[in-house]
């Protein structure tokens, strides 16, 4: 079930049993929800001095942070002759086999070749350890 916003009246009379809880007379009760109003509405009740003032301006002051500048370097990679090695033997035996290589994208990795109408693709990783 949702819940149903409280009138004024009832904010009033919740917040006015709220500080009789406290121990405040009825005046005192007056005289803090009359400052709360004023507060509300903009009034400053508790001015500072200059000095004050003064102190209050150098702990709010920022000062602007320079942008932090990442200097992305490419990461260079190993090259693993292995595998170059390896993918030109099976190049090699396909060729041999009567299969076209086609084409070479990564020479460490892969390479897509041709046999009778069918194109194949392979595909070489190294697993982690």
């Amino acid at each position: 079930m949702a819940e149903q916003k409280m009138s004024k009246r009832e904010i009033l009379e919740k917040q006015t049993k709220a500080f009789q809880k406290l121990g405040l007379n009825d005046a005192e009760i007056a005289e803090i929800l009359q400052a709360d109003k004023e507060i509300d509405q903009g009034a400053d009740l508790f001015p500072l001095t200059a000095e004050q003032e003064q102190a209050s301006k150098e702990v709010r002051k920022t000062t602007a942070k320079n942008p932090t500048v990442y200097n992305f370097k490419p990461r260079e990679k190993k090259v693993n002759n292995s595998k170059r090695e390896l993918i030109a033997v099976i190049q090699k035996a396909l060729e041999a086999e009567g299969c076209k290589v086609v084409l070479t994208t990564n020479p460490e990795r892969e390479f897509e070749f041709t046999c009778g109408d069918t194109k194949y693709k392979i595909v070489m990783s190294v697993p982690r350890k």
